[in-house]
Order: structure tokens, then sequence, then C-alpha cells
């Protein structure tokens, strides 16, 4: 299966999440090892300042870093329990809403996939650390963002 389909795959099953859809987060990339998404802020995504609410951006970091934590696993999920264990954010300069839309960009190295399903096929529990760029629609650096995503063997 090719990265778009999989990508619209996982989309599709994070579509399913009522925050998701309340944000109208959408996916742009899926390839293992990356996850970008984005959402075109509303009025009811935007502060009293006109910024898109702090909440409303962690998400946004969230579901990027989480898409990127199965990107190359996709095939071993039935194996696996996955969750985010924490996550902080950086807000960087405001993320004014017309300067939408904002992207979320999580990336891992191919290094890190490959150790991440030699874990889960020798069954070790994982940790693994995604960090998440917030950008809007100029390219600028808006909120800078780790989570960290636990994934480990399912139970029988």
């Amino acid at each position: 299966m090719d990265d778009g389909t999989m990508g619209d795959l996982v989309m599709a099953g994070f579509q399913k999440l009522g925050f998701v859809q309340f944000a109208g987060i959408e996916g742009v990339e899926f390839s293992a090892g990356r996850n970008v998404v984005t959402i075109a802020p509303k009025p009811e995504h935007l502060n009293h300042n006109g910024d898109l609410h702090a909440a409303v951006l962690f998400g946004l970091a969230e579901t990027a870093a989480m898409g990127a934590s199965i990107s190359g696993i996709v095939d071993l999920m039935g194996e696996t329990f996955i969750v985010a264990r924490d996550g902080r954010i950086e807000y960087l300069a405001r993320a004014r809403g017309e300067a939408g839309p904002f992207l979320a960009t999580s990336r891992l190295t191919a290094e890190t996939v490959a150790q991440v399903r030699a874990d889960i096929a020798a069954r070790v529990d994982v940790e693994l650390a995604v960090p998440v760029d917030i950008t809007d629609s100029t390219g600028k650096s808006v909120a800078a963002s780790a989570f960290t995503a636990v994934i480990r063997p399912r139970r029988n």
C-alpha cells in the first residue's frame, strides 16, 4: 500500500474522533516517519484576541505527533497499544486566525522508525519522543511541541 493510501486510512480513523471533527483537522502528508496535518481556523477556534486558541494548537500538535508515531508501524498496529503519555508546547508567536491555515509537521528519523519496529518485534515497551512544529500560512513557526508516545505490546 502506498503512503498516500495509508495516510488516507489513518486520517479516516482520526476523523472518527470528536475533537478532530470539531477542529476540522485534515491530513496533508503521511509517510514513514512523517505526518503533516492542517487546520483552517473557524470563529469557534479563536480566542478573544482573534488567535487560534491554545487548546486547539495543542490538539493539532498532538494529532500530528500521534500520526507520526504510528507512521512507520501501521502494519504492526494489531500487535500494539499506543497512547500519548505526555506533551508540552511552547507558543513562539501569535497564531492569528487570519494567518491560517496552520500546518503541524512531525518527523522521525528512519533510524528511529527502524528501532521502534525492532522493539515491537521483540515485544519491548517503547517511549518515543515525537517533536512537532506548527507554522502559519507564511511558513512562520508559531509553536513547537513534543509528545511522548507509549507503544506497548497488546496483551493477549
